[in-house]
């Protein structure tokens, strides 16, 4: 079992045409990949199964603003991209959660908690994840 710092995020792929999965093991503290599992089980292109051999690298990346176009470059350019994209959403599901999980202690604390207010302290506290805020939490506005 790994400690409160560490965090595993997966997602799903499924549809007519592919069957991908990918969980990604990241210690939060340090806003480092550890791991990625993926498994593709349906997929339509023969570039698809050679992101194998680059899922390795991703471990020590660092979960930042540059994240996202490294993945597509390195995992999407050599490998696949459907599941260079699902690694991303996993990413941006990952700093959503967390944002979420301080707004419901800080909700559970002060029922009149300022929601925006706790994001920009949230980006204030990461700045590094700002980017990978979804609108909803207004973080296309925040500083």
């Amino acid at each position: 079992m790994h400690g409160t710092t560490h965090r595993v995020v997966s997602g799903v792929l499924e549809d007519e045409l592919y069957a991908m999965e990918c969980e990604m093991l990241v210690n939060w503290d340090t806003f480092t990949v550890e791991s990625v599992q993926t498994r593709m089980k349906r997929f339509t292109t023969t570039r698809c199964p050679l992101a194998d051999k680059v899922f390795d690298l991703t471990e020590g990346w660092k979960i930042d603003s540059e994240i996202e176009a490294r993945i597509k470059k390195e995992i999407g350019r050599y490998g696949c991209r459907h599941m260079a994209i699902l690694m991303v959403d996993c990413c941006r599901s990952l700093v959503a959660a967390e944002l979420a999980r301080d707004l419901r202690a800080a909700l559970e604390k002060d029922p009149e908690t300022d929601k925006k207010n706790l994001a920009a302290e949230f980006v204030k506290a990461h700045p590094q994840v700002g980017s990978f805020l979804p609108r909803a939490f207004g973080a296309n506005h925040l500083p």
